[in-house]
């Protein structure tokens, strides 16, 4: 709304001269993570209170040597008030005709959904393991990211213009890409069912799938706004290929930019949802928000074509659905016993006696250090 507000009313010669910084990509950003906050700072304290007031409470998993017992009296859902938040936002700050922006608001908005369907149906039932079966999520999952890879390589839809961007795949540390045509389709659908489950399966504790979601935010709107700037696009080589003459070309991804001041938004709706989220917790973000979040991020890596630095900066959320994985595939059904104590991940450490609030802090260090291993990935690749 504000960058509209600076295309139809700016002028250089008036008062209003000073509505050229709604004009300014960083400045924007910086507007909508303040807003972000700002939203979920003073919204939860209400929400709170009304999940109460209505019995709306985190289904937890008890185990008899983990104690999750404090955490089934605390209002959970929160996730409807950080996703709002980041939306409501980008709404105010990004340019509203950009289809980067309108793509990755509408497949986070189905994530969200979605959770919210699987949160209904565990309130209803009254347990952690009666919501959505694992196939249907799986399912509702590579559907969205089909649609969304679709989008991304229809001419008509499709924000990216050049056809050697949407038609190919990137790989690090290799900066050229694999041209695989609609095979992207398939490649996407996957990766949003990874990007998708691996944040809801890392939100077990107090404020441990936030943080790493705000620092994943914070890389991606780097490189989007990188990518979506001819000069450093150009510089750092970004979506090279060599044209019909054999000389090297870099593309940049005009619109880009814009998706740095969403993912802004997002990552200060996280910092406002920590605020309450910090353990212990006063709200939990439920599948609503888990999956909301875990759309949101897979969405923008696609849209900018960044899935391997999505797969770095979320290095915790990749260790922590490997896990999954390894246990529930590769040890149960393949091995017949079990290679870890527990999966995921954090439910092992916890398992082992180390205290849920340094599990979670040693995971948010590990997310620092992988989110600044991503951005080296600026120069690196």
């Amino acid at each position: 709304m504000f960058y509209l507000i600076y295309k139809w009313f700016h002028d250089p010669d008036s008062l209003l001269r000073f509505l050229r910084l709604f004009k300014s990509q960083p400045f924007r950003s910086m507007c909508a993570a303040v807003t972000a906050f700002v939203l979920v700072f003073v919204a939860m304290p209400w929400f709170i209170r009304l999940m109460r007031r209505r019995g709306v409470s985190e289904q937890a998993r008890h185990y008899s040597e983990l104690d999750f017992g404090r955490k089934s009296a605390v209002p959970t859902m929160g996730g409807l008030i950080l996703l709002g938040a980041a939306m409501l936002s980008s709404f105010l700050w990004c340019d509203p005709a950009n289809r980067f922006v309108l793509l990755a608001l509408a497949v986070g908005l189905c994530g969200g959904l979605l959770g919210v369907v699987d949160d209904v149906a565990k309130l209803r039932h009254g347990g952690s393991d009666s919501g959505l079966s694992r196939r249907a999520k799986y399912v509702a999952q590579t559907a969205i990211g089909a649609g969304l890879a679709v989008a991304l390589l229809s001419d008509a839809v499709s924000p990216i213009a050049a056809e050697q961007v949407r038609y190919s795949a990137y790989f690090l540390p290799v900066k050229w890409g694999y041209t695989v045509g609609w095979g992207n389709v398939a490649l996407i659908a996957v990766f949003m069912g990874v990007s998708t489950n691996s944040v809801n399966l890392t939100d077990g504790m107090d404020g441990l799938a936030v943080v790493p979601s705000g620092l994943v935010f914070l890389v991606l709107a780097v490189f989007a706004f990188v990518i979506g700037q001819k000069d450093l696009a150009t510089f750092l080589q970004f979506f090279p290929y060599a044209d019909e003459s054999g000389v090297v070309v870099n593309h940049c991804l005009p619109g880009a930019g814009e998706l740095a001041v969403l993912c802004c938004a997002g990552a200060g709706a996280c910092a406002g949802f920590l605020w309450y989220n910090a353990f212990p917790a006063t709200v939990m973000m439920g599948d609503t928000g888990s999956l909301a979040l875990g759309a949101l991020l897979g969405a923008a890596a696609v849209l900018i074509r960044q899935e391997a630095i999505f797969v770095i900066a979320g290095g915790v959320f990749i260790i922590e659905i490997g896990s999954v994985f390894i246990q529930d595939y590769i040890g149960l059904k393949l091995l017949g016993r079990r290679i870890f104590l527990r999966s995921p991940v954090h439910s092992s450490m916890l398992h082992r006696g180390v205290s849920e609030s340094k599990v979670t802090v040693r995971l948010w260090l590990l997310s620092a250090a992988f989110a600044v291993v991503a951005l080296a990935m600026l120069k690196l690749r």
